[in-house]
């Protein structure tokens, strides 16, 4: 008797040795055959834009190619993220925390990103400028002085506190934050008449210009990418973060010659355009202007 417990023990233990032995050679089948797209199922399905899940089943699995395209893009070059990777904090930070001031999604910040890669000097040929390429009469219209001595577009807390009314605005319009930053590329006149005539209330739905149909995989991707770096880079690729500059405000009310200026106050010219690139020209006129230069303090 005591022999065919011993038996049955042994037996059992073979039994389940065995099973234990087929799940760790499935398991790793999986993984060389099919463990990526597993992943990658379960990755898309995080996939979102302040909140907003990207669909992935049914008519939307062509959402699943439409970002890996962005992504593999996004791949494909980068030198750009490093770049973004390093500018990081010394744009990024104040912006989270006028969002989360205003009461709106931390994932707007990736609109400026995607926009001008952090350039605060950057413009497009269509006339946008800035990190958040506001066109001319759209800066206006939220409060920014644009004209041929200022241009605060380029003045990233001003053109911030802009950016977070046009987004109450356009969120409040769309019902919908994805659909918001898709109007913030196509303009909301435009993406009102698609809406209209594919009688859609869906960005997933829309057939759209280029642009705008890349436009929110381009920002679920470079999320993804952000949120995810040491998936594709390692550190010494990554390098350091920018510091941020350590800065003072001036005020003044005119400058006649700010080259000259500078020179008055022992200040380099570039120091001065650099950190203040909402300056169009060499003077300032009359008004009521906060200058940045480097502060001495520790």
């Amino acid at each position: 008797m005591r022999e065919q417990i011993q038996k049955y023990y042994t037996e059992k233990k073979i039994f389940w040795g065995i099973i234990i032995v087929i799940i760790l050679i499935l398991i790793i089948i999986s993984q060389v055959h099919g463990g990526t797209k597993w992943i990658h199922n379960i990755m898309y399905g995080k996939l979102n834009f302040a909140w907003e899940f990207m669909p992935t089943q049914w008519k939307y699995r062509l959402n699943i190619e439409r970002f890996d395209r962005e992504l593999a893009l996004l791949q494909l070059n980068p030198a750009q993220f490093v770049i973004i990777y390093k500018r990081w904090n010394l744009i990024i930070p104040m912006i989270e925390k006028e969002l989360k001031k205003a009461g709106l999604p931390d994932d707007l910040k990736y609109i400026p990103v995607i926009e001008s890669v952090l350039r605060d000097n950057a413009v497009s040929s269509a006339g946008a400028a800035g990190i958040r390429q506001f066109m001319p009469d759209t800066a206006r219209r939220y409060g920014l002085v644009v004209n041929d001595f200022v241009d605060e577009r380029f003045d990233i807390a001003k053109s911030t506190a802009a950016a977070i009314q046009y987004f109450k605005q356009l969120n409040t319009q769309f019902s919908g934050w994805t659909l918001a930053a898709a109007a913030y590329n196509r303009g909301e006149n435009g993406l009102q008449k698609s809406l209209e005539n594919q009688f859609s209330k869906n960005y997933y739905d829309l057939r759209l210009n280029n642009e705008t149909s890349r436009y929110v995989f381009r920002l679920l991707s470079m999320k993804y990418v952000r949120e995810h770096k040491y998936r594709f880079f390692d550190d010494k690729t990554l390098g350091n973060m920018y510091r941020p500059f350590v800065t003072k405000n001036v005020h003044v009310k005119s400058i006649e010659n700010i080259a000259d200026r500078a020179r008055q106050n022992s200040l380099g010219y570039y120091e001065v355009k650099k950190l203040n690139p909402w300056i169009m020209t060499n003077s300032l006129p009359e008004g009521k202007w906060n200058i940045q230069i480097f502060s001495q303090d520790k």
